[in-house]
């Protein structure tokens, strides 16, 4: 039981899957545009916007996730995105 409340909102409702926002649009918006770049200089600025995007969501769902899994899902993301890589 305490494993489906971990998906749940504290109406009850499921929360794994919404309606995207407008930081995480950005985020996917910006990053195709950064593949898509024709000069290294556009790449960079557009892969930056892009993960200050996908920054800015996760601290959004960290801070304010519908759900347990939401929050924790934000917290990985920002993790992911924050720390420094080996």
């Amino acid at each position: 039981m305490a494993l489906t409340n971990f998906f749940r909102d504290r109406n009850g409702r499921l929360r794994i899957v919404e309606v995207p926002n407008l930081p995480i649009l950005a985020w996917a918006g910006l990053g195709a545009a950064s593949m898509m770049a024709l000069t290294p200089k556009y790449q960079e600025v557009l892969g930056s916007l892009s993960k200050g995007s996908l920054i800015l969501w996760a601290s959004l769902e960290a801070a304010r996730g519908n759900s347990p899994f939401r929050r924790t899902l934000g917290m990985a993301a920002l993790a992911r995105e924050v720390l420094p890589r080996r």
